[in-house]
């Protein structure tokens, strides 16, 4: 499954076990089998288009068919794992806690070969200077073959054209990945310090450029983040929309126009239903709607 349905789904998990204190113990039984079941089918987690990593929830099966089952047990290992997950990829280590490691990494075993490592080339360097050796000897085996026939500035053309080529195109790779990885960043540094209307012209600029899906999910975010500055709920991302919408269950003149909200932004991010100018125009009309909502 892809990632963002991954975590989905560990938090649809965490939402079913709370609402199961409260049900008969064969019940519970009987639906945490059936959570059992559900994770025995997940055996890979798609991080990227290439880049696909096996796992292995046989633990978690195992706590789901654990007899008595163990709720508590059960609800702290997955608020363990949400919230080491909301924490990612930000930095928990400090100076004083690196010191330990330059003593150990300072001892006599580890200082082996060293001085002879350090003198070796890269493995992928290496390959490098091996490809080149051998290109200039098939370039000059045909020089010494073709030279009576005139097509050196033939040959030689096409190897300049193919240096060059390969120039740009690593340059341009290079590029691309650092672009990516930079766009991941601020992408997560934004988020945690958006408020309702930073989130509002996010969304504004974002459907003018036509990403009416990101665009979507910026007005969810400004819904929620002004609830939260007016102090009707509290933002956690790690918290689930049903946990939301429970939070306020109690001001059914709130939780009407945020069911509305979720609703539409589930259907769009984890449901990947398309989204033209029309359908977005009538969600900003749900969003002002909530926003609007003084208590």
């Amino acid at each position: 499954m892809p990632l963002s349905e991954y975590w989905e789904t560990i938090r649809s998990t965490r939402q079913a076990l709370a609402q199961m204190e409260s049900s008969p113990e064969g019940q519970v039984k009987q639906q945490l089998s059936d959570l059992a079941a559900k994770w025995e089918r997940v055996t890979a987690v798609e991080i990227s288009k290439d880049n696909v990593v096996a796992i292995d929830p046989s633990f978690l099966v195992a706590e789901l068919k654990t007899n008595p089952p163990n709720i508590a047990r059960l609800k702290s290992l997955l608020d363990a794992l949400l919230a080491a997950h909301q924490q990612y990829p930000q930095e928990v280590f400090t100076v004083q806690d690196i010191e330990p490691l330059r003593g150990i990494l300072a001892r006599p075993e580890f200082q082996w070969e060293k001085q002879a490592q350090a003198s070796e080339s890269p493995a992928w360097l290496q390959k490098i200077f091996d490809f080149f050796d051998k290109l200039m000897e098939r370039l000059s085996y045909g020089v010494q073959n073709t030279i009576y026939y005139g097509r050196v500035p033939l040959i030689v053309a096409a190897v300049i054209i193919f240096l060059i080529s390969l120039y740009f195109l690593s340059l341009n790779l290079s590029r691309n990945l650092v672009r990516e990885a930079q766009l991941a960043i601020e992408s997560e540094d934004a988020d945690a310090l958006l408020t309702s209307s930073g989130a509002m012209q996010r969304a504004q600029s974002l459907s003018s450029q036509g990403d009416y899906r990101n665009a979507v999910r910026y007005l969810y975010l400004s819904s929620l983040l002004v609830l939260d500055e007016r102090g009707l709920l509290r933002y956690d991302r790690s918290r689930t929309n049903r946990e939301y919408l429970r939070s306020i269950s109690s001001k059914p003149e709130l939780s009407k126009p945020l069911s509305d909200v979720i609703d539409v932004f589930d259907r769009v991010w984890y449901g990947f239903e398309s989204v033209d100018e029309n359908t977005f125009q009538s969600y900003v009309k749900h969003v002002d709607e909530l926003r609007e909502k003084k208590e």
